[in-house]
């Protein structure tokens, strides 16, 4: 299988350098301003992690040793896990302390927004991490057979 395109490189790692660059942001606006950080280090967790795998395969740090990509598909399981964990936690909090939207301290709702954003960048660490091992140790298959074989129709019945 080929390598993703030059392009579609560039586009994950330009999304992941956004991910990092809102991060430090959220960590410089409700951690230092507001004291809210609880929500300042949910912010920053893993998107610098995705950004690592990326460039890694493209400098091909993995081609030696694929098999430690089978380590940053189990982080990616973990930050998955702990977003869930968070989000679920911090929503059980606002719930039962009848907390409204609170910027200053610590404001359970805005929480669970940054845990499910952690949880969506362990995804795709997890994801990515599993395509480029997958790539790199040709246990790749195809979605679709190849478009050059010619497709048995199905056919129903007896004749």
């Amino acid at each position: 299988m080929a390598s993703p395109t030059d392009c579609s490189m560039g586009a994950r790692m330009g999304f992941a350098v956004i991910g990092i660059l809102v991060g430090f942001c959220i960590l410089v606006v409700f951690g230092v301003n507001y004291q809210n950080w609880n929500v300042a280090l949910w912010g920053l967790v893993s998107a610098l992690y995705t950004l690592l795998v990326h460039i890694g395969f493209r400098k091909q740090w993995w081609w030696d040793c694929p098999e430690s990509l089978r380590n940053h598909m189990l982080a990616g399981c973990f930050l998955q896990l702990a977003g869930v964990v968070g989000f679920v936690a911090y929503l059980v909090l606002g719930i039962s302390q009848k907390q409204g939207l609170v910027i200053y301290g610590n404001g359970y709702y805005l929480t669970t927004v940054w845990c499910f954003m952690t949880w969506k960048w362990g995804f795709q660490l997890f994801f990515f991490s599993r395509d480029y091992w997958r790539r790199l140790t040709g246990f790749y298959q195809p979605l679709f057979e190849d478009s050059e074989k010619p497709v048995k129709p199905i056919q129903y019945g007896t004749s």
